[in-house]
C-alpha cells in the first residue's frame, strides 16, 4: 500500500504518467499546494514546504532504486521546486504566478549551471537538486522584474 501512495504522489496524483511533457504536469500538480500557500504566513508556507519535501523524499525512498536516473514520470521533484518559489516569493499576483510559471519551466528546460552538474548528484538527490536550481533562477528574475 505505502509503494502506491508513494508511485501516486511521485507522479504528480498521475500526472507525470500522461504522454506529454510530463515535467510541466508536475510543476501544475503543485499549483494548488501554491495558491494555498499564496496569502499564508511564512510559518505556514514553511511548513506546507516542510511536508511536501518530507513526502517527496519518502516517496522516492519507497520507489527506488528507479530503473533510470531520472524517470518522466517522477515530477514530484519540479512540484517541490516550484513550491519552494512561494515560499520565497510571496503574496504572487496571478502575473506573477503565471510568469513564475513559464520562467521555471525555461529555467528547468534549458538546465544552466549548475543545475546540468547537480543533476548528476547521485542517491536521488540529482533529481531535486536541479530543479532547486531552476527555481532559484526564477527567483532572480521575479526579484529584478520588481
Amino acid at each position: 500500500m505505502g509503494r502506491k501512495i508513494a508511485f501516486l504522489w511521485a507522479s504528480g496524483a498521475g500526472l507525470g504518467w500522461l504522454p506529454f511533457f510530463p515535467a510541466t504536469w508536475g510543476t501544475l500538480f503543485a499549483m494548488p499546494f501554491v495558491w494555498m500557500m499564496n496569502q499564508s504566513s511564512l510559518f505556514l508556507r514553511l511548513a506546507i514546504f516542510l511536508l511536501f519535501l518530507l513526502l517527496s523524499v519518502w516517496s522516492y525512498l519507497q520507489i527506488s532504486p528507479l530503473q533510470e536516473p531520472d524517470p518522466s514520470w517522477f515530477v514530484v521533484d519540479e512540484g517541490l521546486a516550484f513550491l519552494a518559489i512561494a515560499v520565497i516569493y510571496s503574496p504572487l499576483s496571478i502575473g506573477d504566478l503565471v510568469a513564475s510559471f513559464f520562467l521555471f519551466r525555461f529555467w528547468d528546460i534549458v538546465k544552466l549551471w549548475p543545475a546540468d552538474a547537480l543533476e548528476r548528484i547521485p542517491n536521488g538527490w540529482g533529481l531535486f537538486a536541479d530543479d532547486g536550481v531552476a527555481a532559484c533562477y526564477t527567483l532572480l528574475c521575479l526579484i529584478a522584474s520588481f
